[in-house]
């Protein structure tokens, strides 16, 4: 029993001395891919925003259904393929890092030519779960929006 505790507190130890994740770095990492993704709405890459969501990443919108997968997110986007993105701003007022998870909560605010030629505002606030993958690259496990009124 005396050999026990002396390895015990041994192993104790050690486990203090594992080197833990710089959350600051991960908040950067994460703050830096919703920019990355406002950029890519302003230009409406559907695929390329697609990709940023995890494979079974979802879309929610309290006015409809959820789109779910990479597949469907990139069709519902390209949908919207005839309208202009004039100006995009998504802005994180707290990004939370948990391990391989992150909260983001913000903003959002966009500027839209319809194909008609209506110029429109749409602006609310927006929550996203991010999950890391085994590479290290930050994904959208769930983007949603909330519109103000």
């Amino acid at each position: 029993m005396r050999r026990v505790i002396p390895v015990f507190l041994a192993l104790l130890a050690l486990a203090g001395c594992v080197a833990k994740k710089d959350t600051k770095a991960d908040q950067a990492r994460v703050e830096a891919r919703l920019q990355q993704y406002s950029a890519l709405l302003l230009k409406m890459d559907a695929s390329a925003l697609a990709s940023m969501y995890a494979a079974d990443g979802e879309l929610v919108n309290p006015s409809q259904p959820a789109v779910k997968g990479r597949a469907a997110i990139e069709k519902f986007i390209g949908s919207f393929s005839d309208f202009k993105v004039l100006e995009n701003s998504d802005m994180a007022t707290s990004t939370l890092i948990d391990g391989d998870t992150a909260e983001q909560v913000g903003t959002y605010h966009q500027k839209v030519l319809s194909p008609q030629g209506h110029h429109f505002e749409v602006s609310g606030r927006l929550e996203i779960g991010w999950v890391r993958d085994p590479s290290g690259e930050w994904y959208i496990e769930q983007l949603a929006t909330f519109p103000g009124k």
